[in-house]
C-alpha cells in the first residue's frame, strides 16, 4: 500500500470507527466464541437490543455481529461469535485475544426486540444463536419459542446450554433442505397454540424464503415477520 492510501485509510478509520480493546476472549463449544470489547468510545452509545455492528477487520473490509449485551456506562459489550466457514470473518475472529485491538460501526438498525409485544416465535441458525441471546436477555418476561436448523446437534446444545437458552428446538440439517419440512410443521403447530404470535425469522436466506412462503401458505402470519438474513449460499457476507 502507498504511503497515500495508508493515510487515507487511517483516516477514513479514525472518521468511522469507534476504538475497543479485548478484555475477555473465551472459546465456547465448537466453532463459538464469547468475546467482550470495552473502550471510551462504547461509553454513552444508545443501544437496542437486536441492533448489529460491523467489525473492522483491515483493508475497509468488515463483518456484521449482533451484540448480545452493551453497557454505556463501562462502555463494555459483549458478543457470541460463530465462526462460520473458512472466510476472512472467521479468521479474524478465531484470532481475538484480550488485549487485542479493534475497530466497530454502529451499533446499526437490524432489529427491535424492544417494541415486540405478546408471544414469539423466533427462528433461525447458529449465525442467530447471538440476536436470541440478546433477545433472551432483553425481554425475560416476553413467550418465546425458538427453533434452530444446526450443523451439530451436540455444539449447538452445548453453546445454548452455555449461555442459559435452554428452551430451544433444534433441528439437524438435512440434505436438499428436507429438515425445514419438520421445521414448518414445528412452527405451524406453535404459531396456533400461541394464538398467531409475532415472527422474527433469521439466518440464511434461502431457509427463510422457503419457511416463509409456506407459513403464508397456513396463514401463520398475524403480525407482519419481522426478517434479518445473516448469511446466504454464494455470497461471501451480508450486512
Amino acid at each position: 500500500m502507498t504511503p497515500f492510501k495508508e493515510f487515507l485509510t487511517s483516516a477514513v478509520e479514525r472518521l468511522l470507527f469507534r476504538s475497543a480493546v479485548v478484555s475477555e476472549s473465551i472459546a465456547l463449544a465448537g466453532h463459538f466464541r464469547q468475546v467482550v470489547v470495552q473502550g471510551e468510545d462504547l461509553k454513552d452509545v444508545k443501544w437496542i437490543s437486536g441492533q448489529k455492528v460491523q467489525f473492522h477487520l483491515g483493508n475497509l473490509m468488515t463483518r456484521t455481529y449482533t451484540p448480545v449485551e452493551w453497557d454505556s456506562v463501562t462502555g463494555c459489550a459483549r458478543f457470541l461469535l460463530f465462526l462460520h466457514g473458512n472466510g476472512p470473518g472467521s479468521e479474524w475472529a478465531s484470532t481475538l485475544g484480550r488485549g487485542d485491538r479493534c475497530q466497530l460501526i454502529g451499533p446499526r438498525d437490524s432489529l427491535n426486540f424492544a417494541v415486540i409485544e405478546g408471544p414469539l416465535i423466533f427462528f433461525g441458525d447458529e449465525t442467530s444463536f447471538a440476536a436470541a441471546h440478546a433477545l433472551h436477555l432483553a425481554r425475560p418476561g416476553l413467550q418465546k419459542e425458538y427453533f434452530f436448523e444446526v450443523s451439530s446437534l451436540v455444539e449447538s446444545e452445548e453453546v445454548l446450554r452455555c449461555i442459559g437458552l435452554t428452551n430451544a428446538q433444534l433441528f439437524q440439517r438435512l440434505p436438499d433442505d428436507a429438515h425445514l419440512h419438520d421445521i414448518e410443521s414445528g412452527l405451524v403447530n406453535r404459531s396456533w397454540r400461541l394464538g398467531l404470535p409475532h415472527w422474527v425469522l433469521t439466518g440464511k436466506a434461502q431457509s427463510i424464503q422457503v419457511l416463509r412462503r409456506r407459513l403464508q401458505g397456513h396463514r401463520a402470519f398475524f403480525h407482519k415477520p419481522r426478517i434479518r438474513a445473516y448469511w446466504a449460499e454464494g455470497k461471501a457476507a451480508l450486512d
